[in-house]
C-alpha cells in the first residue's frame, strides 16, 4: 500500500504538489496549536486557540456572520466597513451545519481551506512567472509553499479574516489571465471586488495582460495601444471579462444604497477608524516613516514608522519587479497598496501580504542566492513566523 501511494506520488505531480502542502499546512497549525500553550504558560491564561486567533477584525466577521449588518454604535463604527462576501460564505456554512460548530471555528476552516487553494495555483502561477530554464521547479514550489504557509504573517491566513479568501481570488485572477482565460479571470476579480475594495482594481492585472497579448501580434510600437483598444472591443469576452471586474463592489454599493442611503457607507464609516488627516500617500509614508504621526502613544508610534518603512520596501520591490519584466504583477502591487496609503500604514501589513505579489519577488530573490544562504535565510522567515504568532496572540497592534 505505502510503495503505491509512494509511486503515485514520484509520478502524480499534481497528488504530490498537494500533497506536500497538506504536509507544510499541517505543521505550520500544529506550530500555532503548540503556540496556545506556551502563550498560556507565559500569560497564565485558559484561553484556546480561537481566543487567540481571532483578534480585532475577527469580531466584526463574527457578528456579520452570526446577524449581518447592522446600524452604527455609538463610536460610529460600523460592521459595514467590511465587504460581504467572507462573511456570507461563512454564513453558508452555519447554516448547513445548523449552527452547531462555533463561529470563529467556521471562520477559521473557511480562511483554511481557502489559503490551501491558493497556494495550490500559487506555484502553478509562480511556474508561468519564473523562468523555469532559469530556476530548478521543485525550488519554485518549495519557496512559495514554505513563504505562504510558515513564512512570515503567514498566520493571518489560519485566522476568521478575509486575507486568505482574498488571495485565492487574486491568485486565480493572476493564473487565469496569464492563461488567457479573461472571463474567469473577470469572474475571480469580481468575488476579489466582493471581498475588498482593491480588488476591483484587478482590472489593472487584465488590461496588462491583453495588452501583453496583443503588444506580440503588432510589430509598430506607436500603434499597440491603439490595437489593444481595438482588440478589446471587437471581443465580446474580453469586454466582458473587464466589465466583471468592479462587479463586486457595485453590487455592494446597491445593497448598502437600500439598506442605510448611502452607497459609499463603505468608505464614509472608515473616519471612525482612521481619525488622523493626511496627505494621500506622500504624506502618510513621509509623517509614518519620521514617527510624527501626532498625539497617538510611543508604541503606536513605533509601529507606524515599522510599518511606513515596510511599505516603502514594498512598493520598492514592485518597482524592481516590474524592471524584471512582472509587469502586471508589479502593478497591481502598487495599485493595491496606494489606496491604504491615501488615509493610513494602519493594516498594511496585511494589505501586503494579502495581495499575494510580494511572494513572487521574495521567491525570485531567495532562488537567486546560493543553496545553503536560501536555507539559512529561510530558517529565519521561519523564526520571524514565530515571532508572528507570538505577537498575534498578544494582539499586537503592528499585526492588526
Amino acid at each position: 500500500m505505502f510503495s503505491v501511494l509512494a509511486g503515485y506520488y514520484k509520478n502524480n505531480e499534481k497528488f504530490r504538489l498537494f500533497t506536500k502542502i497538506i504536509v507544510v499546512w499541517l505543521l505550520s497549525r500544529l506550530v500555532m496549536l503548540i503556540m496556545v500553550q506556551v502563550m498560556n504558560l507565559v500569560a497564565d491564561t485558559p484561553h484556546n486557540i480561537l481566543y487567540y486567533m481571532n483578534p480585532w477584525d475577527a469580531e466584526w466577521y463574527k457578528e456579520m456572520t452570526e446577524a449581518g449588518y447592522k446600524f452604527p454604535r455609538s463610536t460610529g463604527m460600523a460592521n459595514w466597513a467590511f465587504f460581504p462576501l467572507y462573511p456570507m460564505i461563512c454564513r453558508a456554512v452555519r447554516i448547513i451545519t445548523g449552527g452547531h460548530i462555533n463561529t470563529y471555528a467556521i471562520g477559521m476552516m473557511v480562511s483554511n481551506i481557502c489559503i490551501i487553494v491558493a497556494v495550490y495555483y500559487a506555484v502553478k502561477l509562480a511556474y508561468l512567472e519564473l523562468d523555469k530554464g532559469k530556476y530548478d521547479k521543485k525550488d519554485i514550489e518549495n519557496i512559495i509553499i514554505f513563504l505562504m504557509l510558515a513564512g512570515p504573517c503567514a498566520v493571518y491566513y489560519g485566522a476568521m479574516y478575509t486575507e486568505a479568501l482574498f488571495t485565492m481570488c487574486v491568485v486565480l485572477c493572476f493564473y487565469n489571465a496569464r492563461k488567457r482565460n479573461y472571463m474567469t479571470a473577470g469572474v475571480f476579480a469580481a468575488l476579489a471586488s466582493a471581498t475588498r475594495i482593491v480588488g476591483c482594481t484587478l482590472i489593472v492585472v487584465l488590461l496588462i495582460e491583453m495588452y501583453i497579448d496583443s503588444y506580440k501580434k503588432q510589430e509598430v510600437m506607436s500603434k499597440r495601444i491603439l490595437y489593444t483598444v481595438q482588440d478589446i472591443i471587437k471581443d465580446g469576452r474580453k469586454l466582458l471579462s473587464l466589465a466583471l471586474c468592479p462587479l463586486g463592489i457595485f453590487v455592494y454599493m446597491t445593497f448598502l444604497k437600500h439598506f442605510c442611503g448611502d452607497a459609499w457607507a463603505f468608505y464614509h464609516v472608515q473616519r471612525a477608524w482612521r481619525t488622523q488627516k493626511l496627505f494621500p500617500v506622500i504624506g502618510v509614508l513621509y509623517k509614518s516613516c519620521t514617527g510624527q504621526l501626532g498625539s497617538m502613544s510611543d508604541v503606536k508610534q513605533i509601529n507606524g514608522i515599522i510599518l511606513g518603512w515596510f511599505c516603502v520596501f514594498a512598493l520598492l520591490l514592485y518597482v524592481i519587479m516590474i524592471a524584471r519584466k512582472h509587469y502586471s504583477a508589479g502593478a497591481f502591487g502598487i495599485v493595491a497598496l496606494i489606496i491604504p496609503l491615501t488615509s493610513s500604514v494602519m493594516s498594511t501589513l496585511r494589505f501586503i501580504v494579502g495581495s499575494f505579489v510580494i511572494y513572487i519577488s521574495i521567491t525570485q530573490i531567495l532562488l537567486s542566492v546560493r543553496v545553503r544562504s536560501r536555507r539559512i535565510i529561510m530558517v529565519l522567515l521561519a523564526v520571524a513566523e514565530v515571532v508572528c504568532i507570538s505577537a498575534w496572540y498578544f494582539w499586537d497592534g503592528l499585526l492588526m
